[in-house]
Parts: structure tokens; C-alpha cells; sequence
């Protein structure tokens, strides 16, 4: 038989499980079933949208997981659990609850042991101590490990004994469903300058945070350059970023839109900052991260401007000559106002944006699953 129904667990829904399921329900319509064991929110709750791609949301008790995912496995006849971190607790109580009967898929978003800072803004020294046992648990003991990119995989296999076997690397892909086939005038063209763009998180509050881009900005407006900046729901009251804008000429907060209607309008502008802060404490982690935005600048046909620290981001923006590897700010100049530049980037960028999709991907997914599960003799 074919994998038809599969188990999602993951403490809080996210943007990349919804991105999973739009792309299996693209690829396998009602032909598989998909449940979603959570703790806090649902998709809906968050973002307004997605639950309607899974057949059923069930809250789970966090006092109760164990039993809880073994009675969800039992009711829906679940053929393999895929196993979402951060933190990576449900994998663990997956692990628990069912291994040795069906496969157990742990799909890494961040490596909580790499950080030095906190996940939750009221995370103890013990709960820190607490995610890195649960994050080897889950590592070494699953079934099979999928990484949101290589940079994880390397830094996984760096410190935990794992089999190479049964691994997977599964980038934060754009939706095609979600991707604009048409685009934008550029406003360059029209008003002779240059135009960086940035979606997603941003903070003030938060000390030592990757997403207080506040310095970056400013220097990229210094150099004469506009930065247009739609933040995510998270960070829509956060008043700082808006005083920034109203002081300066150069930057443009523009709000929240919703997703699909966000990825055509930011094809009006010329870059897609993916650059985080760096410091001391988080450059490990920066140095492999590879965030959805990326994925949705390229698609967009937007080149993506980065920090050379951002192994993961330079690596991909290198290999398949789609944006500029910034030493520092200094650099700006020189290179976003190179309009030659800029046009071969973007020219590239439109024959390739269709390959960094999950539609494009899926299949490497539904493989996998099918291979796990065959070990199992589960699937024919």
C-alpha cells in the first residue's frame, strides 16, 4: 500500500508544516489524510488561514502526550509521524509512545542547542539544559531526520551519532500556489533609485536578537538606498521600527499584509534584505540559517542581499548567482547601484524562481516517507 495517512506534531503550527501540506495535498489531493497533534495555536489562530489543508487539529495535553499521540495513531490509523521542532518534546514523547511500531520522521527548524540564547523569553538555565536532552533524544533515536538546511546536518552530525542513512534536507520553499506569475513595474524605473525589501520578524525588544535590524536599516538608508519593511504579525506593535520610518526619508514601514497578496507586491522592488544581527552569541546560528524569506524573495524574482556570515544564505546565493554577498554596509554603494548588476541578477532570478518551490520539491518528501516506511515493510 501507499502512505496514506500521516501524523504532524509540533508545539506550535508554523508556516513550514502548512507549506509541507499545501504541497502533499497538491501532489496527492484526499489520496492521504493529515492530522495535526499540537500544544499552543492553531494555523488559524496565527496567521488566519491552513487549517483547512489537514483533516483534523487535536490539542494535545501536555500532561497526557504520550497517551495522547498513541491514541491519535490508533484512531487514524497514522502510517508514519512526522515530528516538527522547537522545542523537539513532541518527538520524545512520540518516540515513547509508538516506536518500534510505525516511523518516527524529526524534522529540525532550529537547533536549540546551538543557541546561546533563550527560545521562550522565560526559559531557565534548567529548561535550556532540558531542550539540548531532548534535542539528542530525538536526533538519535527517530527513524529518520530531515533538516531545514545542510548547515543544520553538519552541525548535527558534529556532535550526535547518527546514521547518514534516512536524512533528508528540505529547505523553507515558496508555495507556488502563493507565488505571483505575474510581476510589478519596478519603482526604480520609475524613480531612478534603488529599493531593498524585507518581510518577516523584527524586534526592538528582545537584546541580542538576530531580528533587531534596527543598526541595519539605518545603514542601508545612510547610503541613500529605501528600505520597505512588512513585518510579520508578531511584530506589528512593535512601535520602533514605525518612529524609524517616520524620521527617515529612506525608510518605509509599510504593515502586515496576508501572504499571497504580500508576494506580488514586494515584486515592485529591486533587493530582499535576508541579513540578520550578529553577535557573539548568536553567529553559530546565523551562520546556518535559512529562513523562509529567502525562498520567497527568489521566487518573487527579487536577488537577495546577505551578510558573508550567513553560510547557508551565501552558499545558495553563490551557487546559483541569485543576490550579493555583502562583506558589510560599506559595500552597498558600489554594488545595489550597479544597474548592469542588478539585471542580470534578476534576469537569472526569472528563469530559475520556479525551481526553489515546494510543488517542485514535494516529491523528494513523499520518496522519503515511501523509503522509511518500506524499511517498515509498511508500504509495497
Amino acid at each position: 500500500m501507499q502512505i496514506k495517512n500521516i501524523l504532524f506534531l509540533e508545539p506550535q503550527p508554523c508556516i513550514r508544516a502548512l507549506k509541507y501540506a499545501s504541497g502533499l495535498r497538491w501532489m496527492l489531493g484526499e489520496k492521504i489524510k493529515i492530522v495535526f497533534g499540537y500544544v499552543h495555536s492553531t494555523l488559524n489562530d496565527l496567521y488566519g488561514y491552513g487549517n483547512e489543508l489537514f483533516n483534523k487539529f487535536e490539542k494535545l495535553n501536555l500532561s497526557n502526550l504520550k497517551n495522547d499521540i498513541r491514541r491519535l495513531v490508533k484512531e487514524h490509523n497514522i502510517h508514519i509521524i512526522h515530528s516538527h521542532n522547537a522545542p523537539d518534546y513532541l518527538t520524545v514523547a512520540a518516540i515513547e509512545a509508538v516506536k518500534g511500531d510505525i516511523p518516527i520522521v524529526h524534522d529540525t527548524h532550529d537547533p536549540l542547542s546551538m543557541r546561546k540564547t533563550k527560545y521562550y523569553s522565560n526559559d531557565s538555565e534548567t529548561k535550556l539544559q532540558i531542550y539540548r536532552v531532548h534535542e539528542k533524544i530525538a536526533n538519535e533515536e527517530c527513524d529518520g531526520r530531515i533538516y531545514v538546511a545542510e548547515g543544520i546536518r553538519e552541525y548535527f552530525h558534529s556532535i550526535y551519532r547518527l546514521d547518514p542513512n534516512n536524512e533528508l534536507v528540505f529547505h523553507n520553499y515558496a508555495l507556488l500556489s502563493a507565488t505571483p506569475k505575474r510581476l510589478k513595474e519596478k519603482l526604480s524605473r520609475r524613480d531612478g533609485q534603488v529599493h531593498v525589501v524585507y518581510i518577516g520578524t523584527l524586534t526592538s525588544r528582545v537584546p541580542g536578537s538576530h531580528y533587531d535590524l534596527r543598526k541595519i536599516f539605518k545603514g542601508i538608508a545612510e547610503h541613500g538606498i529605501h528600505v520597505h519593511l512588512y513585518p510579520s504579525r508578531l511584530s506589528l506593535n512593535d512601535k520602533a521600527y514605525k518612529d524609524m520610518a517616520s524620521n527617515s526619508r529612506y525608510i518605509h514601514y509599510h504593515g502586515n499584509l496576508d501572504h499571497k497578496t504580500l508576494l506580488y507586491e514586494i515584486t515592485k522592488y529591486d533587493f530582499g534584505w535576508a541579513g540578520f544581527n550578529i553577535n557573539e552569541k548568536n553567529e553559530k546560528h546565523m551562520e546556518i540559517a535559512l529562513p523562509n524569506k529567502f525562498f520567497e524573495y527568489v521566487a518573487c524574482g527579487l536577488p537577495v542581499l546577505t551578510f558573508q556570515q550567513h553560510k547557508s544564505i551565501r552558499n545558495l546565493v553563490e551557487k546559483y548567482n541569485i543576490g550579493i554577498v555583502l562583506n558589510s554596509l560599506d559595500d552597498i554603494p558600489k554594488i545595489v547601484k550597479n544597474r548592469g548588476k542588478i539585471k542580470t541578477l534578476q534576469d537569472n532570478l526569472m528563469k530559475l524562481r520556479y525551481n526553489f518551490t515546494v510543488e517542485k520539491n514535494i516529491h523528494r518528501l513523499v520518496n522519503f516517507y515511501q523509503n522509511i516506511c518500506h524499511q517498515y515493510s509498511l508500504v509495497d
